[in-house]
This record gives C-alpha cells, structure tokens and sequence, in this order.
C-alpha cells in the first residue's frame, strides 16, 4: 500500500514539473481565422487571440451562439485516415451539436447573467462562430492495452502520443458585431486529452473530446465577466479524476 501511494506521489510530481511538455502544441490553422494574424496573451486561456483595436464589449447585451462550422474539419488531411472514417459524419453532427449546446448552457448558467443567450441576431447582441478544426477520438484499443494483465502502460501513452492517437481537439472563433457584422476578436486553441493515473473515459470514443469542449465553454464565460487585471488561467493537464 505504502509503495503504490509511493508511486503515485512520485508520478504526480513528475506530471506537475512536466506540464508544459505534456500541453497539446499549437494548431497551424485551418483557415477559419487568420492564425497567423494572432498570439497568446497572458491573461486569457487561448493558444491564440486577437482583438480589433478598440474593441469595447460592454454595450452588448446578448449573444448569439450559431451552428457550428465543420467543413475546415473535414478539409484536414489526418481526418479521411482516422479509424473512425465509417461514422465520421454522425461523429461530427453530434460533437457540433453538443458544443452548441455546450456554450449555450455556459452562458444561461452564468451566475452574473452577462449576455442573454438568443436564438437569432439581435440589435444589441454578439455573434459567436465556432469552428471545430480537429477532431481525434480515443483510441478504444490502445486504451486497453494500458490495463491488460502485464501491459505497458506507459509504453501505451508514448505510442498514442507518437502516433497522434490521443483524443483531441482544436476550435477557432470569430466574435462579432451582430448588426455590422465586423469582427471583434478571434480565438483559438487545441488541446489533448487530459493526463489520467486511471482512465475509465478513454473506453469511450469522445469523453476526452466532450471535457475540452465543457472547459472551453466555461472559459468563454470567465472572458465575458474579466474585470482588468485579472487573469484567466489555462486549463490543467492532468486530473486525479478517472471519470
């Protein structure tokens, strides 16, 4: 018992001193937004953002969350190779539809009700687009090689990170003048699974995918209420949630 606690204090340590190494890198771009028009900042979570030069968001009281855009997914090479090919279609119809979903249950559960989440553009509202850029679900079988008897757990992980197997996901985003229709910010991010010392959603094709998505949607809220100063901090890569 002492040697597994042991064990497991030492993996977290190495997991904390590694979290740079462990994030997912940044995407090249999909052609949603200009990536290459972008960067980081400090304060907010995104791998890369921009914003128009005096861009005040503050008389905007509603926000408009439109259907998510899939066909810069489906233009990326690694996508027709996927071991999903057979279903990709209802894969990506229903992971669409849930980050929808995903933001407008973000939004209508803000505690300081920021924008009132509409079905259409209004006057006085923002409009959200979305895009998923990438899409890689688990890898089922891989997965549980990791928990066979006499398996190499950690030879697993390394081949799913060699091969690209892990789940993930990548997104980028326009905010804009609903009534103009001029561009107010740009967004953009990727991310991998998170790091499990025991992974029971990796047994299933997009929990990973679906956690990131619920982050993302939480994080856009965070950035609707930032006050000046304050820091809004990525994600972290690792959980000692097996769920």
């Amino acid at each position: 018992m002492i040697q597994a606690l042991v064990a497991v204090i030492l993996g977290l340590s190495l997991l904390v001193s590694g979290c740079a190494a462990l994030k997912a890198s940044p995407s090249a771009g999909a052609g949603f937004v200009p990536v290459e028009q972008m960067a980081p900042r400090e304060d907010l979570p995104f791998q890369k953002v921009w914003f128009k030069k005096g861009a005040d968001f503050k008389p905007y009281k509603s926000l408009y969350i439109a259907k998510v855009d899939t066909n810069h997914l489906l233009q990326s090479n690694w996508w027709q190779q996927n071991f999903r090919q057979g279903q990709m279609q209802e894969d990506l119809a229903t992971m669409s539809q849930f980050m929808q979903e995903e933001f407008k249950r973000a939004f209508r559960n803000d505690p300081y009700h920021r924008y009132q989440v509409v079905d259409a553009p209004q006057k006085d509202s923002l409009t959200l687009e979305l895009a998923l850029t990438e899409l890689v679900p688990s890898n089922v079988a891989l997965s549980a090689l990791e928990y066979a008897p006499y398996g190499g757990g950690t030879a697993v992980r390394v081949m799913e990170r060699a091969t690209g197997a892990e789940s993930t996901v990548a997104f980028e985003a326009r905010m804009k003048d609903s009534a103009t229709g001029d561009t107010l910010a740009m967004f953009a991010d990727r991310q991998v699974k998170k790091i499990r010392i025991v992974d029971f959603k990796a047994f299933t094709w997009y929990a990973h995918d679906k956690d990131i998505i619920k982050e993302w949607a939480d994080q856009f809220v965070k950035f609707a209420n930032k006050q000046p100063g304050e820091v809004i901090e990525g994600s972290s890569p690792f959980t000692l949630m097996p769920f």
